[in-house]
């Protein structure tokens, strides 16, 4: 007989580690057992995937060659389970055939077992967590897990750490508190009072559900009891009644509630065929009799619904409950649930509230596939009373008329156009009414009017309300409160799944959904007339817009049948929410409106006036590239997308390229989070939405007055821009502000073109200036100080439309065009600058580019964000300010650093950057090495980020305490390409600062393989970038990259142009557009004298080159031609190579490259304009389109008859074609050899670690142990008085030899105090305090006089060193230096042989354990 067993506590766990707890293998001995074990008894093939699992746990072992092994493990017998009884384990199954397992539960006396868990084939290499529903068990059970393979079984299966949660029934006690619990009758258990009544026994002894109505419960065990499948056309299939699993596998419960077993039965909903996707089937409740809001039943208690329901499967879609009060429709909806809820039965309880007879309705819906059941089970209706009259009415049916006296009017004193309050006798005026203060007694004054706070818990509207529901159609869009827990799988990434009130998925919100709103459609939600708000009034809200589908969501104000906008936003702010703040001060009977409307639909084409977005939908042109994701995808933002737009800053880093001016009185500042001045600036920025994003703001407190003025200027515009125009986000908020002026610059002279003064509102607003002008122009903001100093003036988010062209920029050259001089005389090309080379042999090509740096001698390049408002400053140490009391290069009060300057005006937050220029390629094994000084004095944050042009990216930071000490870090920075180094410091505290950085350096940076997997190799073995091969010119030193370019000159839109002048147009695959002014053509040189070329591109000439004669055309005329081919969709990866010829006068016209979508719509990829002298210029760009496109080249006409435009040899890359990267494939290296980390190499595996650098990468000696026991690692990489490890860490060489080991995981270093067993941290030593008395030891070898007290403490360990040698004077030792952290010996032993002696430094310390 087996024992039974029962469960004590709130779970009951095996881990296998003390035995099998009475779990065992049903039928041992037959070759295919479960058995307990540990990692080195699975079988050797599968060793190494579960060695990293320690401990025992049973799995099968095989011994046996059947083709259908069957292996079966029995658990303990159980007495009984509570309702929330669940099992938990570790299941583990990977492997070649690992076949699958079953589980089941095994009932006392019952004749079948019921399946709860079935898993099949591999699982991958790891365990996975299991969680089985148990459930209320009345008879004694059993577990058992059956192994099968459905072949040869190969691979492990294991099982761990089995946990029964929740499983024992309630303990007896004594009392029960009455208002929540039931006191069971014999087991006086208590039970919560919700649970009586719920087909559920939870006293054990069924108490609980005597004297319950058959009427108001059904288990489906006998039927459908009092409900009833709908009849009446309401729905279009039935629920259907099932015992066991449901016939689709992987969806539905595979055993009902009630029973726990095979045997009961349930309802489910069927979605395969023939049902379709939101078929429907409702399922018809009792009538019941009227809550009427004072609990109509005998009790005294609220009528509840409780139930159980299923909802498992990867295409499950919906269950919902509603309450109706007639015999058709579906009535209100009071619960809903979407998609996957696990395969779990969930209980719900919901409270119902009617004031006329209602009926419950249970609706389940069919998702898109089969995989979608949905079932139900145990409901139950609890202090409820069935309704015994007729028939509810129908809501389809004409109400006969019926004559009701009119109700008795009570008599009041009030005159008329006073509120007449619920309070007897009392009045108040009506303009009273709704103001936010309760005028009458007893509030009822504010009663039917909006709340001043409303956090929608409880599903309560607080008085903002929409348009009449019965008046809208049911697919339009409209608001309503609900709540995370009721979305459906996938819709958490369009609506919170938590609310922001609690942060919890059962808290309340309002949101509108869009998706089913139409275009043109809106939604409104608005309170009632408010009568009127003090001068402070603001509205504060949290908002979430987050979806493809997101439309735009307004703050309106409605003053009767006038309504103006006073905030806004548009498109997805990501999956979070954002706070929103609206200033409404003195206003009189209005209404506040929040206005929700759908974007365009993207079924319509896009038209010629939209851009195509990768989603398929449709935005204005006006909207590309504004720092907003219109889009829904950022596809309208993308950085490749968007470099045809000049002018453009968001101020997140830098003002971009816009400059301070020196001719005003102060300067503009770039902030994040709120202003100084509450109340006026804005809450956040316009880009970002939230307190991280930045914004630039004009600070109008001390020591800034009344009528100063700070200058803001802009890049140089060509006058060529055409249909310029600048937009930008402004906040103006508050009285007596100032102004704000926008002007063109011109030759000396401003022109005004817009001027704002005064309170603007308190939101981001955004203002559109056109641009034009007859010469080369800036654009220039002006802010002006008010008489208020607390309001400011905030800008954000400039832009200029695609028609801005730069004005070019001279530059004064020594050397030949194209080339720079070096200090030394010699010259060099742009492309060796910053390459971590010395070109010009003395250094002066790579100095001001951000290198390697002492800051003895200056910042080396290393230049400070104009952004700031504060900066790293470069000075000597102090003791003291606010800074280290020395530098880390000459460990002295006179060396240099950069630090976080501490100033009076300096704020918690402010941020300071310095910057490399950028740097042009990187090597696989470069580092980037620097000291830095972070003290509880010298405090702050300090960031290492690396930018490219796509991508800003964190490397490294550190914050808080890190002793009175330097701190050395080594980053690796591997492989990049165009690339700039940054270190930001960040504020801790208000007027804080002195975080410094010193000795920054650039450890093997130079190239030494390509960074880059498709980077074309030369036959020299230098790397360039794939998109300059077959370009017309050579970047390889030996040309070897224009060699074999058939391939790229036969692409579709390739053209050298050297072919018949009618014949162009075919060879080439290119159109003239027949819409514009004139062709192009195609010559051997300029028809007009001083412009144009003289000669084709190619090198001797006597080719042809396509060009515009300018000399027979009017100024402005534009003549294009477009590639007849259509490239596939793509971003950032297509290239496009050709040269340009633009020389003649200065008033030279412009060149563009548009991409052109399916829709029409061009997108400017690059453009130029004015005279670029007498030479063939190059160019390489990149084109993106999300749709298939072709390419355009457009020609305009200058001002005079001297502006031809030529262009030639123009060739495309590989990737315009297929549409992705053409990427080689990778090498793949033998058994026997090392594949190089971060090149495509191959070297013989016996050449690894071998102490010779044999990878170009230098991969094959990285992570190798030293080669003999006692072999010292290569050094020399470590600062002096550092010891460096075999993985290249420094350590100080004081933690060297002491018996602990540091180089895997640095020692804390904590210093025993010789005269006293206690132990100080190794930040405390050398910090000018003596806390090791008497000797003062933590000082002792610092600086000066402690060098002679150190050489005594050493002198005496040495002292009994000579029991390590038979003789003690092979020994001798010498002080040779001091430094600030050790004493450093060296020593020597005479017995070696000269070439064998070994020198070198060595350090002791005390530590503790």
């Amino acid at each position: 007989m087996s024992c039974q067993m029962y469960f004590y506590g709130s779970a009951s766990r095996c881990d296998f580690e003390d035995g099998p707890c009475g779990w065992d293998e049903l039928t041992l001995g037959d070759g295919f057992d479960w058995v307990r074990g540990s990692s080195p008894q699975v079988p050797p093939e599968y060793y190494a995937v579960i060695l990293l699992f320690t401990g025992h746990f049973m799995f099968i072992w095989k011994n046996s060659s059947s083709l259908y092994p069957r292996a079966v493990l029995r658990g303990p017998w159980f007495q009984q389970s509570a309702s929330g009884c669940t099992l938990s384990f570790w299941h583990y199954n990977s492997g070649i055939s690992v076949g699958g397992a079953d589980m089941y539960l095994r009932i006392k006396d019952v004749k079948n077992d019921t399946i709860i868990w079935r898993s099949l084939y591999d699982k991958g290499p790891r365990w996975n967590h299991v969680v089985v529903q148990l459930g209320r068990i009345t008879r004694p059970f059993s577990i058992l897990l059956v192994k099968f393979s459905l072949g040869i079984f190969d691979g492990v299966s294991a099982l761990d750490d089995l946990t029964f949660n929740n499983c024992s029934m309630p303990p007896a006690v004594e009392v029960c508190p009455s208002n929540t619990h039931f006191h069971c009758v014999h087991t006086r258990a208590c039970v919560e009072l919700l649970r009586l009544c719920d087909l559920v026994d939870d006293c054990g002894d069924g108490s609980d559900e005597e004297g319950c109505s058959s009427d108001l419960q059904c288990n489906f065990e006998h039927g459908l009891g009092s409900w009833r499948q709908e009849q009446s056309g309401g729905d279009v299939f039935d629920w259907s009644l099932i015992q066991g699993p449901t016939p689709t596998f992987n969806t539905g419960p595979l055993k009902d509630h009630t029973l726990g077993t095979s045997y009961g039965h349930y309802l489910y909903i069927e979605s395969s065929l023939p049902q379709v996707f939101q078929d429907t089937a409702v399922l018809l409740g009792p009538a019941l009799q009227p809550t009427h809001r004072r609990r109509a039943a005998p009790s005294g208690k609220p009528c509840a619904f409780r139930f159980h329901f299923h909802m498992f499967g990867a295409e499950v879609f919906r269950l919902a409950v509603y309450l109706r009060t007639t015999t058709t429709g579906r009535g209100h909806m009071l619960w809903v649930r979407y998609g996957n809820q696990g395969n779990l039965w969930h209980r719900k309880t919901l409270y119902l509230n009617s004031a006329r007879p209602f009926q419950i309705l249970i609706e389940g819906t069919v998702g898109d596939d089969f995989n979608g059941d949905i079932a139900i089970d145990d409901l139950a209706f609890l202090h409820c009373v069935p309704y015994e009259g007729e028939l509810l009415p129908s809501a389809n049916t004409t109400a006969p008329v019926v004559t009701t006296a009119a109700p008795t009017v009570q008599p009041h004193p009030c005159p008329e156009g006073q509120f007449v309050c619920e309070s007897y006798k009392e009045c108040v005026p009506l303009s009273t009414v709704c103001d936010f203060r309760k005028d009458c007694t007893d509030g009822s004054d504010e009663t039917n009017c909006v709340k001043e706070r409303c956090d929608f818990e409880g599903q309560d509207s607080c008085g903002w309300h929409t348009a009449d529901l019965s008046l809208v159609s049911p697919h339009a869009f409209h608001w309503s409160v609900d709540q995370g827990e009721n979305i459906h799988d996938g819709e958490q990434y369009e609506r919170p799944v938590f609310d922001h009130t609690l942060g919890t998925a059962q808290g309340w919100y309002m949101y509108a959904d869009s998706s089913n709103g139409g275009y043109g459609h809106t939604a409104d939600l608005l309170t009632p007339v408010i009568s009127s708000t003090g001068p402070r009034c603001t509205l504060g809200f949290w908002y979430h817009m987050s979806g493809f589908t997101v439309g735009a969501l307004q703050v309106l104000l409605k003053f009767g049948n006038v309504t103006h906008e006073v905030w806004s936003q548009l498109g997805t702010h990501g999956n979070k929410w954002r706070r929103g703040e609206v200033f409404l001060g003195l206003a009189k009977n209005f209404q506040v409106v929040f206005r929700c409307s759908p974007p365009v639909p993207s079924n319509a084409p896009c038209t010629t006036e939209e851009y195509s977005c990768s989603n398929g939908h449709c935005i204005p042109t006006d909207n590309l590239c504004d720092f907003i994701d219109h889009c829904g995808d950022g596809s309208d933002e993308d950085t490749f997308v968007c470099k045809g737009f000049n002018g453009h800053c968001s101020f997140e880093f830098d003002l971009c390229s816009w400059r301070q001016s020196s001719r005003d009185n102060f300067d503009w500042l770039i902030k994040e989070g709120r202003t100084s001045a509450t109340g006026s600036g804005p809450s956040s920025d316009h880009t970002l939405r939230d307190t991280s994003g930045h914004y630039l703001y004009l600070e109008g407190s001390f020591p800034q007055a009344a009528g100063d003025v700070a200058q803001l200027e802009g890049p140089l515009f060509s006058h060529r821009s055409k249909l310029c125009k600048m937009r930008f986000y402004v906040h103006m908020s508050g009285e007596d502000i100032g102004a704000l002026t926008v002007s063109i610059v011109s030759e000396g002279q401003t022109f005004l073109q817009m001027n704002l003064t005064g309170d603007q509102g308190n939101y981001w607003q955004l203002r559109e200036v056109p641009l034009s002008s007859a010469r080369d122009f800036q654009v220039m903001f002006v802010g002006e100080v008010g008489r208020n100093p607390k309001a400011d003036i905030c800008m954000d988010d400039i832009t200029f439309s695609p028609g801005s062209l730069r004005s070019l920029q001279e530059s004064p050259y020594t050397c030949a065009p194209g080339s720079l001089p070096c200090e030394n005389g010699r010259c060099f090309t742009v492309g060796q600058r910053c390459d971590f080379t010395d070109d010009c042999g003395d250094g002066s090509d790579e100095q001001e580019c951000g290198t390697s740096c002492s800051f003895e001698n200056g910042r080396c390049g290393w230049k400070s964000s104009l952004a700031d408002s504060s900066d790293w400053s470069l000075g000597p140490g102090s003791f003291q300010k606010m800074r280290p009391p020395y530098d880390h290069t000459l460990q002295n009060e006179h060396g240099h650093f950069v630090f976080l300057e501490a100033t009076p005006v300096g704020l918690k937050g402010d941020k300071a950057h310095i910057r490399s220029s950028m740097w042009k390629e990187s090597s696989a094994v470069c580092k980037l090495s620097f000291w830095y000084y972070i003290s509880h004095k010298a405090s702050g944050t300090i960031r290492l980020l690396i930018e490219t042009e796509n991508y800003l990216m964190e490397m490294w930071n550190k914050t808080g305490n890190q002793g009175n000490f330097w701190n050395y870090v080594e980053i690796p920075l591997r492989k990049l390409r165009n690339f700039e180094v940054i270190f930001e410091g960040i504020r801790s505290m208000d007027l804080s600062g002195g975080a410094a950085l010193d000795d920054i350096e650039y450890i093997d940076c130079a190239p030494i393989s390509c960074p880059a997997v498709t980077d074309f190799v030369c036959h020299s073995g230098h790397c360039i970038e794939s998109h300059l091969v077959c370009d017309h010119k050579p970047d390889c030193a030996d040309g070897s990259d224009e060699t074999d370019c058939d391939h790229i000159a036969a692409l579709p839109g390739s053209c050298s142009f050297n072919m018949e002048l009618d014949q162009w147009e075919q060879s080439c695959q290119l159109s003239q557009d027949t819409d514009d002014d004139f062709d192009w053509a195609i010559s051997h040189c300029s028809h007009t004298p001083g412009t144009g070329p003289q000669a084709d591109h190619t090198p001797g000439g006597g080719g042809n080159f396509l060009y515009i004669h300018s000399a027979i055309q009017r100024e402005g005329d534009v003549a294009t031609v477009t590639t007849r081919a259509t490239y596939p969709a793509s971003i950032g990866l297509c290239g496009l190579r050709f040269w340009f010829y633009m020389h003649g006068s200065d008033r030279m016209g412009t060149l563009k490259v548009y991409t052109v979508g399916a829709s029409g719509t061009p997108l400017l990829m690059w453009a130029t304009a004015g005279n670029h002298g007498a030479q063939w210029n190059y160019v390489n760009i990149i084109l993106s389109n999300p749709t298939p496109f072709r390419v355009t080249f457009q020609g305009e006409v200058g001002g005079d008859v001297w502006t031809d435009i030529a262009v030639d040899d123009i060739s495309f890359t590989e990737e315009c074609v297929v549409g992705g990267p053409v990427t080689p494939q990778p090498m793949t290296c033998a058994a026997d050899q090392f594949q190089c980390a971060y090149s495509f190499q191959c070297v013989p595996e016996s050449w690894r670690c071998d102490g010779e650098l044999d990878c170009g990468d230098r991969s094959d000696e990285e992570d190798c142990a030293p080669l003999l026991p006692g072999t010292l690692p290569p050094q020399g990489r470590c600062p002096v008085g550092y010891f460096q490890c075999s993985n290249d860490v420094c350590l100080p060489s004081l933690l060297r030899c002491d018996m602990v080991p540091d180089c895997g995981a640095v020692s804390s270093g904590e210093l025993v105090c010789e005269g006293v067993s206690a132990c100080i941290p190794f930040h405390q030593r050398c910090d000018h305090s003596a806390d090791c008395k008497p000797f003062h030891s933590d000082e002792s070898s610092c600086h000066g006089n402690g060098t002679l007290l150190a050489l005594f403490v050493v002198s005496h360990i040495f002292h009994h060193m000579h029991d390590f040698y038979s003789d003690s004077n092979t020994l001798s030792c010498h002080l040779v230096s001091a430094d600030l952290t050790t004493a450093r010996m060296s020593f020597a032993s005479p017995h070696c042989q000269p070439e064998q002696r070994l020198a070198g430094h060595f350090q002791v310390r005390l530590l503790c354990l």
